[in-house]
C-alpha cells in the first residue's frame, strides 16, 4: 500500500468549503476522497476531465484576487500523484488549487461528480474477447456449455483436471 506523504493545502471560501463538505458527504465520500478523485480523473485524461467553456454572449468581469478566501483544504495526497497533477495544471497555465476550485464549481453547478467514476476500460485483450462473444451471439453461435450456477460452473472446471 502506497504512503500518502505529500500534502496538498488550498485555500478558499469558507461558504464553498461548506458547500462541497455537504456536496461530498450527501455521496458518501469525504472531502479529500473527492479531490482526490479528481486528481486521478486529470491524470488519465491528461488535463481536466471536463470541458471548460464560455456560454453565452461575452461578459467583461473582473476577477477580484483579493477577495478573502480563509477557509483552508489540507490532505494528504500520494507525493507521485501530486507532481504529476502539478505538471499536468502548470501545463495548463494553472495551480492545482486554481484546478480544483474549477472542479468544485463544476460539481455545484452539475450537483454531481462532472465525470463517469467507475472501473476502468477493459484491456485489449478483454475487449477483443468480449467482441468475440458478442459476434458469435449474434450469429446465433451459442457456448457449447451453459451453467445454472457457479457451483455448476466450479465444479466442471474441477472435473476437467
Amino acid at each position: 500500500m502506497n504512503k500518502k506523504t505529500a500534502t496538498f493545502n488550498m485555500r478558499m471560501e469558507p461558504e464553498k468549503k461548506q458547500r462541497m463538505d455537504a456536496f461530498f458527504t450527501e455521496l458518501g465520500l469525504s472531502l479529500a476522497y473527492g479531490v482526490n478523485i479528481f486528481f486521478e480523473k486529470c491524470i488519465i485524461e491528461e488535463g481536466l476531465p471536463f470541458d471548460l467553456k464560455l456560454t453565452g454572449e461575452k461578459k467583461h468581469t473582473v476577477i477580484d484576487s483579493d477577495a478573502p478566501k480563509t477557509a483552508q483544504l489540507s490532505m494528504k495526497i500520494d507525493p507521485y500523484k501530486k507532481s504529476q497533477v502539478e505538471y499536468i495544471f502548470k501545463e495548463l497555465g494553472m495551480t492545482p488549487s486554481e484546478a480544483v476550485n474549477i472542479y468544485f464549481e463544476k460539481c455545484l453547478s452539475e450537483w454531481g461528480i462532472p465525470f463517469r467514476v467507475g472501473y476502468p476500460k477493459p484491456n485489449a485483450e478483454t475487449l477483443a474477447v468480449m467482441k468475440e462473444t458478442a459476434e458469435r451471439e449474434a450469429k446465433g453461435i451459442r457456448p457449447e456449455k451453459l451453467f445454472s450456477s457457479v457451483e455448476e460452473l466450479f465444479d466442471d472446471l474441477d472435473a476437467d483436471d
